[in-house]
């Protein structure tokens, strides 16, 4: 559903923006006109000088909208370029990298870090603190850190999710929660 939304908004999307580029076109055409025939003395048209303020405002909005409009595609084109970089790196088996911007962007400290993927690989809390030599309370803080941060709240979550971004190459923004 929400796949076939997104395809039936593209082609608006492009019609706005030729849109907006045609109307700035318009206007930037009307003031060079406007420009180079006071500049060399041609009046080709006599318009009344009311008519003109008014073609002269609607040029400015025409402008103004244009850059408007343009910013704002810019800025979307922006966004999707980084969702693509972020897509390929998964897939392309950069996974580690990836993950690590995934933690950055929870605010993951080292030691979370280390956490968090110690038990995504299944290592119990007794486990991991061994491994880590702390002591169980430690880890269970750090693993209660994790998921406050990541706004999930079992390791189970964690796993599905951390292994979905790994499976599906669809790379989620590193923002708090899912």
């Amino acid at each position: 559903m929400a796949l076939a939304s997104s395809l039936g908004a593209k082609p608006l999307r492009v019609i706005l923006l030729y849109a907006a580029l045609i109307v700035q076109f318009l206007s930037a055409v009307f003031f060079l006109g406007a420009l180079w025939s006071e500049v060399l003395g041609l009046r080709t048209w006599p318009i009344p000088w009311v008519y003109q303020e008014y073609i002269q405002t609607l040029a400015s909005l025409g402008m103004v909208v244009g850059v408007i409009t343009s910013g704002l595609f810019l800025r979307h084109s922006r966004q999707q370029v980084n969702a693509l970089g972020q897509q390929i790196e998964v897939v392309s088996g950069n996974f580690q990298s990836h993950m690590d911007r995934l933690f950055d962007g929870w605010n993951l400290s080292s030691s979370e870090r280390t956490v968090a993927i110690l038990a995504m690989k299944g290592f119990s809390n007794r486990e991991i603190a061994d491994l880590r030599g702390k002591s169980a309370s430690t880890i269970k803080t750090q693993l209660n850190a994790v998921f406050r941060k990541s706004g999930l709240t079992t390791r189970q979550q964690l796993t599905a999710f951390l292994v979905e971004e790994l499976m599906s190459g669809i790379a989620v923004e590193c923002e708090t929660g899912r």
